[in-house]
């Protein structure tokens, strides 16, 4: 977006091409519908539908494919949760930040401002990572299609147009890659089926939101179909920014704003408001062809894109710790630059107004100052993604019981966005970044089956490379430098996984996967740091499954499994000198599950329930000291502190913080329930909860890997309930539903390693109510739903960060909002 140029009117160009393309989607449905056609079913996964209505009308049967081949999720010996699209829909999940709304043991939220608000993802205890760098490899595998997303940069995936969502808690390495090791999620969509079938819905709601999607499955000849799809969504933000000198002169306190200037000089005429941050406009397209020349041969090509065009990280202040004069140098300096100039301090007036809570007076502005450089500069108030995909995938009956599915993938995402970190016209923190990632992907399998199918097997093996850059500027204070730093990325790995059904009720499953890979990092932050040769980190890495299952009765599973987990070793880009820079440990450990899966009353009962024990051999931990300057050699030395160099180098005793990694340690107990009924006809109930509980084996405060008591990796206590009702009518079905959400106390205090949590970097325990009515015609071809999120309209914080030293700020939970959504489908 230009500098000066309209949220809006990005939004109007965003929406007239998805609009366009979704009209090409309506017109082409007519000739669809006519289309006469008879398509081959290969022997494939992903051809049978996602769920199935039980012809006695209790609970659906939902099929899975996390172990590779087309599952029951009742009879699969792992923890899985698999929602589909209209599952989603009714529980008000539209992006992979909503999930952990209806997951047991996930956490996710949208995401902090450093990390372009790409989703918190913590499993079990196992944190996902929100760091912007490519240097250390995510915890959570996440797939589209069967295509590995290798970065949380651009994970912030959208859910508008699946089929199905799967997660996978517990470690993945060996269904799913050693970057796995806390779990995976799973999207798929839709592959075209050539039946003339398609959908279309507009969407309006509170901030102005409007939306529209459709698609179209088309039949080209009998042997060759096609789908196309299309989003586009907008809506405006909730947090406003304004005009620091406007506000004060509104309030009658004009005398606080010093000699800072207007903005903008007629922000009067709107309330003092300049801006909004929390915004979105959205615009994507898939395209699928599928051709099934022959039995048991189905080629699928794929092509998706998607571009996102959003206002900043909806955050705010939420206290001020600035003493004047500040101990910390660099600060203090920029604290007489800015009262030099303007006449003020960066305290309390800065926090939002009593009289609006959801407001910033952010401008992503540095001021001309004398003494900082740079200064005298402003980025633009958006961050911008934008992502292909092209893939491709053979599917091949290479015998009666042998089967080959190969998949290639490339892909291209990029991102630009700015943070504003301590909130204030001051700019004493501002950062910008420019991302870009290329990633290639390959995987070949073969599964089949042996000994009158008491053997299932699998084998394969998977490649990924990708480089990323990453540029831009760090702007912190007195001390600013650019980014310009390349990542080369590669991993390969072989797999295997058998099934043996030692009696027709007793199974016993195992699996195993070796991986090598390689992380090659080139850092270059002029002016302060330059590293001439890239730094390298290796990994080669054995990980295993072994799993046993009983049938005690038809519709009750018990299983009981152990796995191992890893993280491959990434690179420390936090470096103050060339001699800092090192590899971050990798992790491994070990997890044991128990489970059960059972249905009762005619399958109009299901409670699936697990038990996890996760034992850390290593898990990567890094802690704050120094570097002694007057140090002599090649590799540096972490100390504590400072009063180190002191005694060790009296000639030169300065010293630049180190950050140091370790792996340590660690364990991670809890259990989980996923619990649905359906005790009359037309009323469901579900809920779903998990707890998880996480200790150190490190026990010395500060020392890498400690966790000081009443800190939290993520809630201690997650749960969803949701209950609905179909009331059938003359008119059609109406179905009020009210889904509840709640979640224990979560801490994100700086100082975790030390002390106890920070009262002001605690999110207490909240809940979170939404609810909606349905409609649906007699004959299912219309729907129109009325929904409401957030029904009690609470304040709350999703997160806390801190303001690099000078308080912290919160991203915060959208208040109450509506929306209408009508489809058809034909």
């Amino acid at each position: 977006m230009k500098r000066g140029e309209s949220f809006s009117n990005v939004g109007a160009r965003q929406q007239l091409l998805a609009c366009s393309c979704l009209a090409v989607l309506t017109l082409a449905s007519q000739p669809a519908a006519a289309q006469d056609r008879a398509p081959a079913t290969p022997d494939s996964a992903t051809s049978q539908p996602a769920t199935s209505e039980p012809s006695s009308g209790g609970i659906e049967t939902i099929t899975v494919t996390a172990r590779y081949v087309t599952e029951d999720i009742q009879k699969t010996p792992m923890a899985i949760t698999a929602q589909t699209s209209n599952q989603l829909q009714a529980a008000n999940v539209g992006s992979i930040a909503d999930l952990g709304m209806v997951v047991p043991n996930l956490h996710t939220n949208p995401g902090i401002s450093h990390a372009s608000g790409s989703p918190v993802i913590v499993m079990r205890g196992v944190i996902q990572g929100t760091t912007s760098s490519y240097a250390v490899a995510p915890a959570v595998a996440l797939y589209v299609d069967d295509i590995y997303h290798a970065t949380v940069v651009g994970s912030e995936l959208d859910l508008s147009d699946v089929e199905r969502v799967e997660v996978n808690r517990g470690p993945q390495s060996t269904l799913s890659g050693n970057a796995s090791i806390g779990g995976s999620i799973k999207i798929f969509t839709p592959d075209p089926k050539g039946d003339g079938s398609g959908t279309f819905a507009l969407t309006y709601g509170s901030r102005k939101k409007m939306g529209a999607s459709g698609a179209i499955d088309l039949g080209l000849s009998s042997t060759l179909s096609m789908r196309l799809s299309g989003n586009f969504m907008r809506q405006n933000g909730y947090i406003d920014r304004l005009d620091f000198r406007c506000q004060m002169i509104k309030q009658g306190t004009p005398e606080l704003a010093g000699t800072i200037p207007f903005v903008q000089p007629d922000s009067a005429q709107r309330g003092c408001k300049i801006g909004e941050l929390g915004g979105t406009s959205r615009a994507g397209g898939q395209v699928k062809l599928r051709w099934q020349p022959i039995d048991g041969l189905d080629v699928l090509l794929s092509a998706a894109y998607n571009k996102q065009n959003d206002q900043e990280t909806p955050e705010v202040l939420a206290y001020i710790d600035n003493p004047y004069p500040n101990n910390n140098g660099l600060i203090q300096g920029y604290n007489v630059a800015i009262e030099n100039l303007f006449g003020v301090r960066y305290d309390n007036r800065f926090l939002p107004p009593a009289s609006n809570r959801y407001a910033t007076y952010e401008t992503f502005c540095r001021p001309l100052l004398a003494a900082i450089k740079p200064s005298g500069f402003c980025y633009g108030d958006e961050k911008t993604q934008d992502k292909a995909t092209f893939s491709g995938r053979v599917r091949y009956k290479v015998a009666d019981n042998v089967n080959m599915t190969a998949i290639a993938s490339y892909s291209e995402f990029s991102n630009h966005f700015t943070q504003n970190a301590e909130h204030s016209p001051l700019g004493y923190v501002i950062s910008h970044f420019d991302q870009k990632v290329k990633q290639k992907t390959g995987e070949i399998r073969f599964d089949g089956n042996l000994l009158d199918n008491r053997l299932n097997w699998v084998v394969g093996g998977f490649w990924i490379s990708y480089t990323g850059h990453l540029g831009g500027l760090i702007g912190y204070l007195t001390n600013n430098f650019l980014q310009d730093d390349d990542a080369n990325i590669e991993s390969k790995s072989a797999f295997f996984h058998v099934d043996y059904n030692l009696t027709d009720r007793w199974r016993v499953s195992g699996g195993a996967r070796y991986t090598r890979g390689s992380v090659e990092y080139e850092l270059n932050h002029p002016p302060l740091i330059t590293v001439p040769a890239p730094f390298t980190a290796r990994q080669r890495r054995w990980d295993w499954l072994l799993s046993t299952d009983y049938k005690i009765t038809d519709d009750v599973l018990v299983y009981a499994t152990a796995a191992t987990g890893s993280r491959p070793p990434g690179i420390t880009t936090i470096v103050i000198t060339p001699r800092q820079l090192q590899a971050t440990s990798d992790e491994e450990l070990i997890s044991y599950e128990v489970g059960v899966k059972s249905e009762f009353l005619d399958r109009h009962l299901r409670m699936n329930l697990a038990a996890f024990y996760t034992d850390y051999s290593k898990l990567s931990a890094s802690v704050q000291g120094v570097e002694c300057l007057g140090q002599p050699g090649s590799t540096a030395t972490w100390y504590p502190s400072g009063d180190s160099c002191t005694q060790l180098y009296p000639g030169n005793p300065s010293f630049a913080p180190f950050y140091i990694s370790g792996g340590r340690p660690a364990s991670i107990k809890g259990f989980e329930w996923d619990i649905t009924a359906i005790p009359v006809d037309g009323l469901r109930i579900d809920w779903t909860g998990g707890f998880n509980k996480f200790k150190s084996s490190v026990t010395t405060p500060g020392q890498p890997g400690y966790l000081a008591p009443g800190n939290v990796r993520q809630p201690e206590w997650n749960m969803h309930a949701n209950v609905s009702y179909d009331i059938e009518t003359s008119a059609g079905t109406f179905t009020p539903r009210v889904d509840w959400n709640w979640q224990s106390l979560q801490t994100f205090s700086p100082t975790a390693g030390i002390s106890p949590p920070n009262p002001r970097y605690i999110v207490p325990a909240y809940s979170m109510w939404n609810a909606q009515i349905a409609y649906k015609t007699s004959d299912g071809a219309w729907t129109a739903t009325l929904a409401v999120s957030n029904l009690a309209n609470i304040f709350e914080y999703y997160q806390f960060e801190s303001g690099s030293g000078l308080g912290n700020f919160g991203h915060i939970v959208p208040p109450r909002e509506f929306s209408l959504t009508v489809r058809r489908r034909f």
